[in-house]
């Protein structure tokens, strides 16, 4: 009875800390232990991975139906939707091989098949979706990792260039919906770059960024803490308004781990809890 009124009071104190930016939250019921979800862009299936980035899964947001795509250590990150909604991209290593190592592949929901695709850079499948004969550019960014700037790519004209032209360390960068601008992070902090390249960027504040809303006018990220530095002891979510360059917090808990939050549309998230591998559905109320 006692572990019954816990649960009760836990889940009604979060229900109220949450709605200060973000309402109706309610779990995915789906068992395992999940993290790092990456909606579809119409908002139907998600991207998920397991424990340590291990394995690759997808799920029907409609039929709460997982299925794995590959079980590989440290394939659940840095991977991407195709824009029709039915091919993913992922990298994945051999047993022996180290994450460097990792080379990309795509698979295709309808037909179950999976194939290799040595033609894409394993760094930049985040900023891939996708190509046609038509297109008249396509471009991804990624970290190069001798030299931890972060650089461009057209993948139609071959194209090359650095776009964080300071001094620093960069990594998970993330081009904006209309590929005009990326966000990258230095340090606990983010930036904004215009995609041609600057020799500083414009700072927003602390926190890790992980979507756009569709304008590019926002992204939703999360903080977290650790009181020993090795464990997690607090996370919420972060609401960073490019324009302003400002960052709030949208959440404000004690007992929840909220992370990796991703839209499903303009007014809906979906994110991970990390401490029970959970995942939630919520409204924002900006």
């Amino acid at each position: 009875m006692k572990k019954i009124l816990l649960f009760i009071l836990f889940i009604s104190s979060s229900e109220t800390v949450f709605s200060q930016k973000v309402e109706n939250m309610r779990r995915v019921e789906v068992d395992g232990f999940f993290t790092n979800p990456l909606v579809s862009p119409d908002g139907t299936k998600v991207l998920l991975t397991g424990h340590h980035l291990k394995g690759v899964y997808i799920l029907n947001l409609v039929t709460n139906e997982t299925i794995q795509v590959t079980d590989r250590d440290g394939s659940g990150y840095g991977y991407s939707w195709d824009l029709n909604n039915d091919v993913v991209y992922f990298k994945q290593k051999e047993e022996k091989e180290f994450l460097y190592q990792a080379k990309s592949y795509a698979y295709t929901l309808s037909s179950k098949q999976l194939i290799a695709r040595p033609d894409l850079e394993a760094n930049a499948l985040v900023a891939y979706h996708g190509q046609t004969s038509s297109d008249k550019s396509n471009i991804v960014v990624s970290t190069n990792l001798t030299t931890l700037k972060i650089e461009a790519q057209d993948l139609v004209s071959n194209r090359k260039w650095i776009v964080t032209n300071d001094e620093g360390q960069f990594y998970n960068a993330l081009l904006s919906p209309d590929g005009t601008k990326v966000a990258v992070h230095k340090g606990a902090d983010l930036y904004i770059y215009p995609i041609e390249g600057a020799t500083s960027g414009k700072k927003i504040g602390v926190g890790l960024a992980t979507s756009w809303t569709k304008d590019g006018k926002n992204l939703i990220g999360f903080i977290d803490e650790s009181e020993d530095g090795h464990t997690v002891s607090n996370s919420d979510l972060l609401w960073f308004d490019v324009e302003k360059g400002s960052v709030k917090k949208i959440t404000s808990t004690e007992v929840f781990l909220e992370m990796y939050p991703t839209f499903i549309n303009e007014n809906k998230i979906l994110f991970a809890e990390d401490k029970s591998g959970a995942l939630y559905i919520a409204n924002l109320k900006m």
